[in-house]
């Protein structure tokens, strides 16, 4: 039996499941992730971030630490995805749009699809809340270049 929460609102409850914040600071670009760290194992972790090219590099970038670069990755892939909408904003007690957001990044390649009973996914990471929003219209400036 998983001792995982079933939403997002309540707080992990077992020591495996954390939770981390992947942000970028200059635009303020923040997604906040649980993790099942009895699913996300390091085996599991280095399958996911070997799947694609520069995996030595991100490992470098997280000090080789495998499970702390994918969810670096979880982060970024999610906020590329967020950005191709526009804005998103939601937090922890807005249960369906983090499982929404979780059930797409998963849905991509690499990211090995659900896992049947977890809200994990095959991946171990499920998205709890964000913050993204892009630029707007008047943050913009047009400059003529010679």
């Amino acid at each position: 039996m998983n001792d995982a929460p079933n939403d997002s609102s309540t707080k992990a409850t077992t020591p495996a499941i954390r939770r981390y914040q992947v942000l970028e600071s200059f635009k303020d670009y923040e997604v906040t992730l649980e993790v099942d760290h009895s699913i996300l194992t390091q085996e599991r972790a280095t399958q996911i971030n070997s799947f694609w090219t520069s995996d030595d590099d991100r490992l470098d970038e997280e000090n080789g630490d495998v499970v702390r670069t994918v969810i670096r990755l979880a982060g970024l892939t999610l906020i590329k995805l967020m950005l191709e909408l526009g804005d998103v904003d939601f937090s922890d007690k807005e249960v369906a749009r983090g499982n929404i957001w979780s059930t797409e990044l998963r849905r991509l390649e690499g990211w090995g699809g659900e896992l049947e009973g977890s809200p994990y996914g095959w991946c171990g990471i499920r998205a709890v809340s964000a913050s993204v929003s892009s630029c707007s219209f008047y943050e913009l400036e047009v400059r003529e270049v010679s």
